[in-house]
């Protein structure tokens, strides 16, 4: 007995146009909606249908020049040390980082400003998996500690976003060619790329 192709068939051309179709209206409504305001999955789905414009291909930090490579201070900067000094602010999902040197000669990532904290004294976490964790600020937040530099790049063991509730199980930082800092989080076998732009220097 053949089988009837067009059992096969109109699934396969139904089940993209219904995917595209049920999408859509999700999309819109997440567009209008803030992150604080959208569920985490809402998050998700804005983040990955963000459009993004930059360049994913690594460039060595010695090959790049910061406004902090420039005073004439008579000051050597590190490649392992070239992230530190600025607030970093996020493209696809709104947010901003600092970057510090622990004692042991790791780095860490921390928050310096979330949009809720335009409108709100104190945003918490209020994401976090974890219900004890719910009540802690996200400005000053620490999402990524024990970064190692390898190789002209960043290697995080872990990365936590807020807007999401989802920690990383890996995470990496590199600077492509238009001195941006790339961030690349890894979870359950995928990977998700964002873009740091340098929007303050703090010295």
């Amino acid at each position: 007995m053949k089988p009837n192709v067009k059992h096969f068939i109109l699934p396969a051309l139904i089940l993209p146009l219904f995917t595209f179709f049920s999408i859509q209206p999700a999309r819109a409504q997440n567009e209008q909606k803030s992150h604080t305001e959208r569920s985490s999955i809402g998050n998700i789905i804005h983040f990955f249908t963000q459009p993004v414009d930059y360049s994913k291909d690594p460039v060595h930090p010695s090959e790049i020049v910061l406004p902090l490579d420039t005073l004439d201070e008579n000051v050597t900067i590190t490649p392992e040390d070239k992230i530190l000094g600025y607030i970093w602010q996020s493209q696809r999902e709104p947010g901003r980082t600092r970057f510090e040197k622990a004692e042991d000669g790791t780095y860490l990532a921390r928050i310096t400003w979330v949009p809720e904290s335009e409108s709100e004294a104190n945003p918490k976490d209020f994401r976090n998996p974890d219900k004890n964790l719910r009540e802690r600020p996200l400005l000053g937040m620490i999402y990524s500690s024990g970064i190692v530099y390898e190789d002209g790049k960043w290697i995080a063991p872990y990365m936590y976003h807020p807007n999401f509730g989802i920690t990383a199980s890996k995470g990496v930082f590199f600077f492509n060619k238009d001195g941006d800092l790339i961030v690349r989080g890894y979870k359950w076998g995928f990977s998700s790329t964002e873009c740091y732009k340098l929007v303050e220097v703090i010295r």
